[in-house]
């Protein structure tokens, strides 16, 4: 039910489960005395001080007291757990001078989803980091992960929330810029007579360099690349193409024209490759511990056409120089396969003990793979004792809505999605 919170000061606290400003601890139960000023009802047990009205508009009298008699002591009000209304949501934007607007609740809605204080100023952070967007629930949820990582930038919100509307690929976004960079090396050699000669052998060599280090990184599985070095590189590229353009310039000729479109498409696909590696690059950035991990794509050739590997590692501690443990950690893998469809490994690691979890997609594609992993768990055991790790057990479990990695970047508080769900349709 939707009342695990508590509700205590100007509202309830989730940071296990939900941050209102108080950032008092939590507890599950409501404090009958808040859920009388939340809800505008009379909570049991007590005394407002007041008798209720008889008829309709008559006023209510005041009980009276002794005069000079002592004020009896107060007794605690019992505590009553309830359900979390979207009224609640709506009277705390009140208290906190937001209006209560259907986008409004729904944006708060999604704070508290993720364990975000539900204060003004948080709010009006993400506001600023959806303006001038189209405040898509991609959107939303980039505004709402950049402030769990304490990061208010309007650009890295619309870098992150493309990437999370999109999902792209790394993988096949390397084969296209492939593609248009053949295409480019191609025009090039046409074009005899509007660039200098040097200029076009240097450029075609390096760009022949270029397209070998991509074919290495789609067509070895596994192979991984810093993330940072290739950002680097691709930066580098992009100038050096940006700066053949305006050189290229001045020509109405066909061989011209075909030099520019190349550089023009190819430009293109250089920037979706950046935008991709830029989104990585902000997920991996420290945050709260909920959130302090690194992520990474790593295209896997197993598959046809290539798809990618997506690594999270959860990094440990929380302080602002908390790195990777390789012993205390966990490493969530995501990968598409062409027999078992998609698949998600956990592996939790505790003092260099390893309890490994597989999720599948779909029931069949869990009992194939059930008796696959059953089959090579000796083989799995092996390579881990090698590396002086010990492999305690496994679970395999059929999960549609888990199977997927979104769900670990963007870590819900336990069992709050589903308690909220409503909050969002009444909105």
């Amino acid at each position: 039910m939707v009342g695990e919170f508590s509700a205590e000061g100007s509202g309830v606290h989730p940071g296990k489960p939900i941050i209102w400003p108080t950032g008092k601890a939590s507890s599950s139960q409501v404090n009958s005395a808040q859920q009388a000023q939340t809800t505008g009802n009379v909570a049991p047990g007590v005394s407002t001080g007041k008798v209720g009205p008889t008829k309709p508009g008559e006023v209510a009298p005041t009980t009276p007291t002794q005069p000079g008699a002592p004020a009896a002591p107060a007794k605690p009000a019992p505590n009553v757990a309830r359900p979390l209304t979207v009224a609640d949501i709506r009277a705390h934007l009140v208290n906190i001078q937001i209006p209560p607007t259907d986008a409004n609740t729904k944006l708060a809605s999604l704070m508290l989803k993720n364990g975000v204080e539900l204060s003004r100023s948080n709010f009006i952070k993400l506001v600023n980091m959806l303006q001038g967007s189209n405040k898509s629930q991609g959107m939303q949820e980039a505004a709402v992960l950049l402030l769990m990582k304490g990061i208010d930038s309007p650009q890295a919100a619309k870098i992150l929330g493309q990437y999370f509307s999109n999902n792209p690929g790394l993988a096949s976004e390397l084969i296209a810029l492939q593609n248009s960079l053949g295409n480019l090396l191609s025009a090039l050699g046409m074009s005899k007579g509007l660039l200098d000669a040097n200029l076009i052998s240097q450029l075609g060599a390096l760009l022949s360099q270029v397209d070998e280090t991509f074919k290495s990184l789609t067509e070895n599985s596994g192979k991984s690349v810093s993330n940072q070095i290739l950002l680097n590189d691709m930066r580098a590229l992009k100038a050096l193409i940006q700066g053949v353009q305006d050189k290229s310039n001045g020509s109405n000729s066909a061989e011209a024209q075909a030099v520019s479109s190349s550089l023009i498409e190819f430009q293109g696909k250089l920037d979706a490759v950046l935008q991709n590696l830029l989104a990585q690059s902000i997920l991996s950035q420290q945050g709260r511990s909920e959130v302090d991990y690194h992520y990474q794509q790593i295209p896997n050739a197993m598959t046809n056409p290539p798809k990618d590997f997506e690594i999270v590692i959860k990094r440990d501690g929380s302080s602002e120089k908390a790195a990777i443990d390789p012993n205390n950690t966990q490493v969530v893998m995501s990968m598409e396969t062409e027999s078992m469809g998609k698949i998600v490994v956990t592996m939790l690691v505790k003092d260099k003990k390893v309890y490994v979890i597989f999720l599948f997609s779909e029931k069949d594609y869990g009992n194939n793979g059930r008796a696959l992993i059953a089959k090579e768990f000796g083989g799995l055991q092996q390579k881990l004792v090698a590396k002086n790790y010990m492999l305690t057990g496994y679970q395999v479990k059929v999960d549609t809505a888990m199977c997927n990695i979104r769900p670990y970047l963007i870590p819900l508080i336990p069992r709050l999605e589903e308690l909220l769900k409503r909050i969002d349709i009444e909105a």
